[in-house]
C-alpha cells in the first residue's frame, strides 16, 4: 500500500485555503463595555457591528471609549405566587429617539431585581412576594422599573398574610380562592405606566373549591374567574364546563415581546392561577409561556406549580391544594435583566450631548419654560457621580441627598434616610465642581454614603451625610444594636434607642432621629428610621400593628418640574408570637422601604428597598432564626441643580 505525503507546495496551498476559509467566518465582536458583575457581551446576530451586553447581577458598567447606545431593555423582578399567580414585573424596552451616548468619563450602575420569594408555608394558604425593581442610571441617565406583585393567599382576613403594599410594584398580583366571600380582589398597579392589575379568584361552595386569579402582566392584566360567569370565551378567566366542574384556573397577563436580542422574547409575564380540589381540569399557564404555570391537574396528574424563565421578571405559580389535602407549592418569581445594545461610535456622527445646557455641563438636562416669565430653566441632575462645570456665575437651587441607611435585621430597625439639603438661592461661580452621589448601602445596619459638591478651592462646599444603619437584633449572643446615626438616624432593634441625626458645621440637623425599640415578653418591636420630614416612630409595647416603628416622613421638592418625596425612612421589621404575625412598619411617604413581616413561616428574606434617586432609608428585616434575613437596602442619593435663563430678547426702552 503507498501511503501519500503532501509536498511543501501542497502544504502552503492548503495553509492559504485554510486561512482564506476563516477570513469568511463572521468577525467576533471586539468587547465594548466593563462591567464588574455577571454580564455577557457578544455580536448581535442580524445588527452589523452592534454589540448585546446582558447584565444578570448588581454591578457598576464604564466604557474606555465613548460608545452609542442604540437600545435598552430593563425588566424588574416578577412577584412569587401564592394561591394567585404572581405577576410579571415592569417592562421598559427603550429605542432613543436621538442619539445617546455612555460616556468614557461617566460610570452606569445597573440593578437587577431579584424575583419575589414565594412563602415557605405549603400549599393554598401562602402570599407571594412582591419582585423587586431593576433601574440603570448614571449621572445622566434613569430607568427605572417596579417589581411584580405576588400572589394572595387563601385566607387573606389573617394578617400573616397581608397583601404588600401597592407602591412598591408595577403589576397586580392574583387573587385566591377564598371561604368566606364570593372571590377575592387582585391587587392593583401604582398607574405607571406598562402596570396592569391581577385576576379576580373564584371560590364555589361550602367546601371551599376555587380557583386562585392570575398574576398582571407586564403588557396586560390577568383576568381570573368569576364563579357567576359560565362557559366564558376569554381564555383568560377561570371557566366552568356544563356540568360545573372548574375548567382551569385564570392564566397570567402577556408580557412585553422585545426582539433586542435578535430573538423574539416575552418579558414581565404573569403567573397562573393555582387551583384548590381536584375537580379543577389544571391551573393557569403563565403569560406568553415564560410566567409560572399554576399548580392543578395536567394529564390527569395534579402537579407542583412551575417556574417561570430565568431572568425574564415573569411571576411564580400559583399554589394548589387537592381532594385528599395534599399540598402543592407555589414558586418565587424570575430575576429580572438589564440589556443594552451598543456600537462603537462613529467619529463622524454628530450627537447631542445630554449633560450640557446653556450654562453649564454634567447630570442629566432637562429644561422647563415658562414663557409668562420669559425664562427657560434648565435642571441638571445627578444619580451617580461625576462633574460639573460652571461655563459662567449662575444663581441656582440646589438639592443634595446622602445615600439612605440599611434595615436592620432580623427585627431590625428602619434605615434613616440620607441627609437632605436644599438651598433656595446660591451663586455657584465659574469652574468645575465635583459631584459625589451618596451610595444606598446593602449591609444590615451600616449607613449610606454621604453626596458631596464641592469646587477645587472649597470654597463651595456641601455634604448631605448618609443615612444610619437601622439597628441589628442577635437574641443568641444578646447583640442588640442601637440605631446608628447618620443625616436621619436609624432605627433601634429590640429595646434599643434609634440613632440621632448629625448635626452639620453649623449646628443644624439634616433630618431627624431614628425611633427607639422596646422588649415586651415574646413581642420584639423595633424603631422606624428617621426621615428628612419627621422622626421615625418609636415602637411601643403590645404585639399589634399600631406597636411597630414606621418610617419618618420625607419632604417633596418640585426642584425637576414634578412633585417627588425625598429621604423617607425605613420602616422596621417586627417579630411576636402573637396574634399580628403579619405586621410590619411602613416607609416614610412612600419612598422609605417598607419592614419585612415577622411570623418565620411567611416571611420572607428581606426587608424592601428605599426608593433609588431619593435617599430613603431600607426596610428592617422580620424574626428568623436564619442569620440569611437581611433588612432592605437603602436607595441611592441623589443632587440636582437648577437655574433659569432668560428665553427671549430684552428690551430697553428709554424715554
Amino acid at each position: 500500500m503507498k501511503i501519500s505525503t503532501c509536498s511543501t507546495k501542497s502544504k502552503l496551498a492548503m495553509l492559504f485555503s485554510l486561512i482564506a476559509s476563516v477570513s469568511m467566518l463572521p468577525a467576533i465582536g471586539e468587547e465594548l463595555v466593563n462591567f464588574n458583575g455577571t454580564y455577557t457581551e457578544e455580536p448581535h446576530p442580524t445588527l452589523a457591528g452592534v454589540n448585546i451586553v446582558k447584565i444578570t447581577s448588581n454591578g457598576t458598567l464604564t466604557v474606555d471609549e465613548d460608545v452609542k447606545l442604540h437600545r435598552i431593555l430593563v425588566v424588574a423582578g416578577g412577584g412569587g405566587g401564592g394561591m394567585g399567580g404572581g405577576a410579571g414585573g415592569q417592562v421598559i424596552d427603550w429605542i432613543p429617539a436621538e442619539p445617546t451616548i455612555l460616556k468614557h468619563d461617566d460610570a452606569y450602575t445597573a440593578v437587577v431585581g431579584y424575583g419575589g420569594f414565594r412563602s415557605n408555608h405549603g400549599s393554598q394558604q401562602a402570599r407571594g412576594h412582591n419582585g423587586f425593581p431593576s433601574s440603570f442610571t448614571s449621572s445622566s441617565i434613569n430607568i427605572y422599573t417596579y417589581g411584580g406583585g405576588g400572589g394572595k393567599g387563601y385566607n387573606n382576613t389573617d394578617d400573616r398574610w397581608c397583601p404588600e403594599d401597592p407602591k412598591i410594584f408595577g403589576n397586580g398580583g392574583g387573587g385566591a380562592a377564598k371561604t368566606a366571600s364570593p372571590y377575592v380582589v387582585p391587587g392593583e398597579g401604582p398607574g405607571v405606566d406598562g402596570a396592569f392589575g391581577g385576576g379576580n379568584a373564584t371560590n364555589y361552595g361550602s367546601s371551599g373549591t376555587g380557583c386562585g386569579g392570575a398574576g398582571g402582566g407586564a403588557g396586560a392584566a390577568g383576568p381570573g374567574g368569576d364563579s357567576q360567569i359560565l362557559n366564558t370565551q376569554n381564555n383568560n378567566d377561570a371557566t366552568q364546563d356544563e356540568f360545573g366542574n372548574y375548567e382551569r384556573a385564570g392564566d397570567g397577563g402577556p408580557g412585553v415581546i422585545s426582539d433586542i436580542t435578535g430573538v423574539a422574547i416575552s418579558y414581565g409575564d404573569g403567573g397562573g392561577g393555582g387551583v384548590r380540589r381536584s375537580n379543577f381540569k389544571h391551573g393557569g399557564l403563565g403569560g406568553l409561556g415564560n410566567g409560572g404555570r399554576g399548580a392543578g391537574l395536567y394529564d390527569g396528574a395534579f402537579t407542583h406549580a412551575t417556574e417561570p424563565t430565568p431572568n425574564c421578571g415573569g411571576g411564580g405559580g400559583g399554589a394548589g391544594w387537592n381532594a385528599g389535602g395534599s399540598s402543592f407549592l407555589s414558586t418565587p418569581g424570575a430575576d429580572g435583566v438589564v440589556i443594552l445594545l451598543v456600537s462603537k461610535l462613529d467619529t463622524a456622527e454628530e450627537v447631542n450631548d445630554n449633560r450640557t445646557s446653556a450654562h453649564a455641563f454634567g447630570g442629566n438636562v432637562s429644561s422647563i419654560e415658562e414663557k409668562e416669565a420669559n425664562t427657560t430653566y434648565f435642571i441638571h441632575e445627578f444619580r451617580g457621580s461625576g462633574q460639573l462645570e460652571i461655563n459662567s456665575p449662575v444663581k441656582a437651587e440646589l438639592l443634595l441627598v446622602g445615600g439612605g441607611g440599611a434595615g436592620g435585621a432580623p427585627t431590625g430597625g428602619g434605615g434613616g434616610a440620607g441627609g437632605l439639603i436644599h438651598i433656595d438661592t446660591i451663586l455657584l461661580p465659574k469652574g468645575i465642581y465635583d459631584v459625589t452621589v451618596g451610595a444606598g448601602v446593602d449591609t444590615n445596619g451600616e449607613n449610606g454614603g454621604d453626596t458631596i459638591l464641592v469646587n477645587a478651592d472649597e470654597s463651595i462646599k456641601l455634604v448631605a451625610f448618609g443615612g444610619g444603619g437601622g439597628g441589628n437584633y442577635r437574641n443568641g449572643n444578646k447583640n442588640i444594636q442601637i440605631g446608628k446615626a447618620g443625616g436621619s438616624g436609624g432605627g433601634g432593634s429590640s429595646n434599643a434607642l434609634g440613632g440621632e441625626a448629625l448635626l452639620d458645621p453649623q449646628g443644624n440637623p439634616q433630618g431627624n432621629n431614628g425611633g427607639s425599640g422596646v422588649l415586651n415578653g415574646s413581642s420584639y418591636t423595633a424603631g422606624g428610621g428617621g426621615g428628612a420630614g419627621s422622626a421615625g416612630t418609636s415602637a411601643t409595647a403590645g404585639s399589634d400593628i399600631s406597636c411597630i416603628g414606621d418610617g419618618g416622613d420625607g419632604l417633596a421638592f418640585d426642584i425637576t418640574g414634578e412633585l417627588r418625596y425625598y429621604a423617607g425612612g425605613g420602616g422596621a421589621g417586627f417579630s411576636s408570637s402573637a396574634g399580628a404575625n403579619g405586621a410590619k412598619g411602613l416607609g416614610g411617604s412612600g419612598v422609605g422601604g417598607d419592614g419585612e413581616c415577622a411570623f418565620t413561616s411567611f416571611r420572607r428574606l428581606r426587608g424592601h428597598n428605599g426608593l433609588d434617586g431619593t435617599g430613603s432609608g431600607g426596610g428592617g428585616g422580620g424574626r428568623s432564626a436564619s442569620s440569611t434575613v437581611t433588612g432592605g437596602f437603602g436607595g441611592t442619593g441623589v443632587f440636582i441643580l437648577r437655574y433659569g435663563v432668560i428665553s427671549g430678547p430684552t428690551y430697553i426702552i428709554i424715554r
